[in-house]
């Protein structure tokens, strides 16, 4: 008998609750694909640990902000849920959700998959574009705790298929009912240490070809740019940051900004606290007098066809 084909739906995690939020912390901390601390494992577990401690307390602020937790988990299970329906009509799959930083860990559904046998896995990322801090953290921690299991066919991008730039359209478009006068679009991308694209990781070249397939849907009928959000850290990190570039578009007499997180599928603390509440509140006192967020594409029918086509190829 023929075993089903795997789906992994893998994400970044996040707290659901503020006790949750210190060891989340630490586990992101932790990981060595994003930050580097010196004197090897014992460094990482000892610098990662003490950020944690000292982050904890601000964090659990902006979580209580948004209402105690991160919706992350539940927005990617709604994916799930959706996903396995569009795709039980094609074949015979096993869609299950991992996530790199919380419940449920990697390695459980690697213990998941061993338990039932599985034959065939693929892993596919919940990102758009590929970065050595997001794609390849997930892939390498994969490698970590399933050495003993198949090699999975890893997607490990998706930001130009054509159904997803169609999701994201969609979204803006929606958004852009909300303004009295046509608005400049912002897109808002999670930035990531510039040494990385020194380097040669993809991410920021993806997210610029990303934007500029979008807005060719719009024909230029448009203004549009980049910035970037959620740094961490004291070294220097993809700019402009979401502040600077507000300023900018002001001094140029811009004052109605849509806001597109260009970067994210699901709602979750970047969305619902940094760009709904830090960034707005910034804008609206700093000249902006229209400020508006398109909502990720999250569950919406054309993200899920998007994923639900790129399985079916793989599995051709």
């Amino acid at each position: 008998m023929t075993q089903p084909t795997d789906i992994i739906l893998a994400n970044l995690g996040a707290p659901t609750k503020p006790g949750e939020v210190r060891p989340f912390l630490k586990n992101l901390f932790c990981d060595p694909d994003i930050f580097h601390f010196p004197f090897g494992k014992p460094g990482q577990t000892f610098f990662s640990s003490t950020i944690s401690i000292l982050r904890a307390p601000k964090s659990r602020r902006f979580y209580n902000a948004i209402g105690g937790g991160s919706p992350l988990h539940k927005n990617t299970v709604k994916q799930a849920e959706k996903l396995k329906s569009v795709l039980n009509s094609q074949g015979d799959f096993r869609i299950r959700i991992a996530q790199r930083y919380w419940n449920p860990f990697i390695a459980e559904v690697a213990e998941d998959i061993r338990r039932d046998g599985g034959e065939k896995i693929i892993l596919l990322p919940l990102y758009p574009h590929y970065s050595t801090t997001t794609t390849l953290s997930i892939v390498n921690e994969w490698k970590r705790v399933a050495v003993d299991l198949p090699e999975p066919q890893i997607i490990k991008r998706f930001y130009a298929e054509p159904l997803y730039i169609d999701a994201c359209v969609e979204q803006i478009r929606n958004t852009l009912k909300e303004f009295s006068r046509q608005p400049h679009i912002l897109f808002s991308a999670h930035a990531i240490p510039v040494q990385r694209v020194i380097d040669g990781d993809s991410y920021k070249n993806e997210i610029i070809d990303n934007m500029k397939i979008i807005m060719d849907q719009f024909r230029g009928d448009y203004s549009y740019s980049l910035c970037y959000q959620s740094k961490v850290g004291h070294i220097k990190w993809l700019e402009p940051k979401v502040e600077t570039e507000i300023d900018r578009l002001v001094a140029e007499g811009i004052n109605r900004i849509l806001v597109f997180p260009i970067s994210f599928v699901s709602e979750h603390l970047e969305t619902l606290y940094e760009l709904d509440i830090q960034k707005r509140d910034y804008a609206l006192t700093h000249g902006i007098r229209e400020y508006h967020r398109a909502t990720t594409v999250q569950d919406s029918d054309l993200f899920i066809q998007t994923l639900a086509k790129i399985i079916l190829e793989k599995t051709l």
